[in-house]
């Protein structure tokens, strides 16, 4: 009986591998694995038990029992790569880039680009992409981000992206008119340095260089163990002349005229120290946020002497005492808000009766005069014993701070019994979110640094960044300042404005031409007296809180029109006879090379290297550095032959006296005086 089950399994093992048996009965048997071993190396059809065992089940419904039709390969994604013909581009130049596929892919796949960043440009399907750069769209450097997908016809993609930026590389011209707006008054190797940059790589470098501060550079007067005014004026002028930080200097400058203190006629004419910690504070809040800077400056003791919150006490009916009001009505009419309510281009908002809207009364500034009570100087032993220091924050002293309710812009109320620390920080907050910061402050520095007549579009634009630098962050300065410089009005890339430009500052003509001749005394020292009279100007010696200018001062001959000239409102006669007088003295008396000895406390221009170029070069070569460094590349036709006239009439002089009356020239001629 065994033997005969034992014949029955072997036939039908046999049948089954010849083919009689189903796939399935098949797959139910265990086969040994001797027997797979032996089929797998055959060639004929002698059924394998590869075929019965395998995982891969797409041959074991073959019935013809052939082991040739083995597994399909698995469909791939199309292999791809992408190449660009540079990583940077100038304007002005073709861009190419492009994906490269196999020729099967290349003919039967889909092609899909998607544009991540970048002015957005038209796409098709193509294999490559190319488009040229437009050289007068934007100041701003573009960065371009591209995804391709391609997708073969099995329905299976692939990715690759191609990052590139276009640098917006400035010219000789372009890079002195910037310098002009954003330094001091720039030299001619400045201009050369920033020429081939682009707009944004010399701002950024600018506003990541270590701060110049002017507090190491005040010395004590000679022979004494203190400072005096004198040396705050010259610390200011060794900085001005010969720092590298020129875009934060010129910037600081231009918010020493919105946040005024002065020393002019005042106590703080004693306190020389305080006033260059006062010009640092500036300076070090340049590319901050605004509202840190609003804090350090109302903390600041020297604003708290100036504008008298410093030792400002609560109400006592008693002793007839009430808060203050003077810091509480600057800080909202000039440091924030302004009187009227603006629209975001700085424009008046209007009510029904087309009348404009005031922006606080009287309720709100006894409010904000009660916030600025109970501070005085730091680490004083006692209120009524004060320490008088003035390079550091005030520290408040919450029994003289008003404990009374405190009401604020927008309705907004601080509950009574709250603290000094409490209050400054609840009203600085409803301060710098009021909306009319964006472009009152905005509206200022563009006037300060670029143009008297901004159109309210540039404000605008300016004010919306102020308002959000893209990450969110409200109030900050650099991207503020940046936003200001890289605006195609300020960049002259859209059709100019008649009256484009503003009057140069009287100082700051002399500023340039100090910083181009070296100018300098033996001593290394700056003592320039008296500077309001020969200029109607000093550094941080405003004859008010309202500055040297109003921001919207019209002169008379502008009276019929909506054109403001803010920096006239000092061009009287008698500051113009000085300012004349005075650059004859530095550029035609003051050249050192044409005296033999020299005084050691005086000033002195050096003009070696245009006494070398003309004599070398000739006028032509002088005249043409010239319309570059003074002129920024847009000299009159009518200047440069004026020039040459002069020229003409010192042609039997020696080169140093013809240069000097050459930059004389300059120097009291309209063109110059205006910044375009």
């Amino acid at each position: 009986m065994l033997k005969k089950n034992t014949l029955i399994f072997f036939f039908a093992v046999m049948l089954s591998g010849c083919g009689g048996g189903s796939s399935e009965s098949a797959d139910t048997q265990s086969v040994p694995e001797s027997n797979s071993s032996d089929a797998s190396g055959s060639s004929d059809d002698s059924g394998s038990s590869d075929d019965s065992d395998s995982n891969d089940n797409s041959g074991s419904n073959d019935n013809s029992g052939s082991n040739d039709d083995s597994a399909e390969e698995e469909p791939s994604p199309p292999d791809i790569s992408t190449s660009v013909s540079s990583d940077t581009y100038q304007a002005g130049e073709k861009v190419s880039f492009s994906v490269n596929l196999s020729e099967q892919d290349a003919k039967t796949s889909t092609i899909e680009w998607q544009q991540l960043s970048g002015p957005t440009i038209e796409i098709t399907t193509d294999l490559t992409v190319e488009f040229s750069i437009d050289e007068n769209v934007s100041a701003l450097d573009e960065h371009y981000h591209f995804i391709v997908t391609v997708t073969n016809e099995a329905g299976l993609s692939s990715q690759e992206e191609i990052k590139f930026s276009v640098i917006k590389a400035m010219s000789e011209q372009q890079s002195a008119r910037l310098l002009h707006q954003a330094t001091l008054g720039p030299t001619y190797d400045e201009i050369q340095t920033a020429t081939g940059k682009s707009y944004e790589q010399w701002l950024d470098e600018q506003i990541q260089l270590p701060i110049t501060y002017h507090s190491p550079l005040v010395e004590n007067y000679p022979d004494r163990d203190e400072p005096s005014q004198i040396n705050r004026i010259d610390a200011w002028w060794k900085a001005s002349l010969n720092a590298n930080d020129q875009l934060r200097q010129r910037v600081a400058f231009a918010l020493s005229e919105i946040f005024v203190v002065s020393d002019l006629n005042t106590s703080l004419s004693g306190e020389p120290e305080g006033m260059a910690a006062y010009y640092d504070l500036l300076l070090e809040h340049a590319f901050a946020n605004y509202r840190d800077l609003l804090e350090q400056v109302t903390l600041s003791p020297i604003m708290g002497v100036y504008l008298s919150h410093l030792g400002n006490e609560k109400a006592d009916v008693e002793r007839n005492i009430r808060p203050d009001e003077n810091y509480a009505r600057e800080v909202m009419q000039l440091f924030t808000i302004g009187l009227n309510e603006l629209n975001l281009n700085g424009t008046n908002k209007l009510d029904e009766n087309d009348e404009v809207i005031a922006t606080y009364g009287q309720q709100e500034i006894e409010g904000f005069a009660r916030v600025f009570t109970g501070w005085t100087f730091a680490y004083s032993a006692r209120w009524n014993r004060p320490s008088r220091n003035y390079t550091l924050p005030m520290h408040a002293f919450d029994d003289y701070h008003s404990s009374a309710e405190k009401v604020l812009l927008n309705g907004e109320v601080i509950p009574e019994n709250t603290n000094a620390e409490q209050s400054l920080a609840i009203a600085l907050d409803n301060l710098f979110n009021h909306d009319n910061v964006a472009p009152f402050i905005s509206k200022q520095l563009i006037q300060r640094l670029i143009t008297s007549n901004p159109s309210p579009g540039y404000v605008e634009r300016v004010a919306a960044v102020f308002n959000d630098n893209g990450d969110g962050i409200r109030g900050d300065l650099a991207a503020t300042v940046k936003a200001i410089y890289l605006d195609n009005e300020a960049r002259g890339l859209e059709t100019p404005l008649a009256h484009f430009g503003k009057i140069k500052e009287p100082l700051l003509k002399t500023v340039q031409f100090w910083r181009v001749y070296n100018t300098k005394s033996l001593t290394n020292r700056y003592f320039t007296w008296n500077l309001p009279t020969t200029y109607g100007q000093g550094p941080l010696q405003s004859p008010s809180v309202f500055n040297f200018f109003r921001p919207d001062f019209q002169p008379g001959e502008l009276v019929d029109t909506e054109l403001l000239a803010p920096e006239l409102q000092i061009a009287n006669d008698a500051a113009l006879i000085g300012i004349v007088n005075t650059h004859y003295a530095d550029l035609v008396w003051r050249v050192a090379e044409r005296h033999d000895e020299l005084n050691e406390n005086s000033l002195y221009l050096y003009m070696q290297d245009d006494h070398e170029l003309i004599n070398m070069n000739g006028l032509s070569a002088v005249l043409d550095k010239y319309d570059i460094l003074f002129f920024a590349g847009n000299m009159s036709e009518e200047m440069r032959q004026a020039l040459i006239d002069m020229d003409e009439f010192f042609a039997t002089r020696d080169s140093y006296q013809r240069i000097s009356n050459l930059v004389y020239l300059i120097s009291i001629s309209p063109e110059f005086t205006l910044q375009q």
